[in-house]
């Protein structure tokens, strides 16, 4: 996560509106507290992915996946392809990714963008 008053890039915010849609449906169906159990998560934790505040380590979207069955759909990190020179996986401004596992992603779109430039859209998949 990243600390206090720090905004979050585009994809981690595109995540974070799947995760609340996904995590409300769950705690009108289970309640807040079973829900939050079975992701192995705090209640406070639960209701920041709810409100959109937070986003859920891999761990956590791992299980939703597992436990809920919830596809989650691809997040389009392309942009900082494009504007970042990245010798490493660990340079990358998402910290979520450096959990991923090579099978889990494919890439679902590319397009040139300019004569040195190729815009490319990660499909993200949270296998259990």
């Amino acid at each position: 996560m990243k600390p206090k008053g720090s905004r979050h890039t585009y994809a981690e915010r595109m995540l974070m509106v799947q995760v609340a849609e996904e995590f409300t449906k769950k705690k009108k169906e289970l309640g807040a507290r079973r829900a939050a159990k079975e992701l192995g998560v705090s209640i406070p934790s639960f209701y920041n992915y709810v409100a959109g505040t937070d986003l859920p380590r891999m761990e956590v979207l791992r299980k939703a996946h597992k436990v809920w069955r919830i596809q989650w759909k691809y997040i389009d990190t392309s942009q900082f392809v494009l504007t970042m020179k990245l010798d490493s996986p660990e340079q990358y401004p998402l910290p979520f990714l450096t959990a991923i596992q090579e099978k889990d992603v494919t890439v679902a779109k590319i397009e040139r963008q300019g004569r040195n430039v190729l815009r490319v859209a990660f499909q993200i998949r949270f296998s259990a």
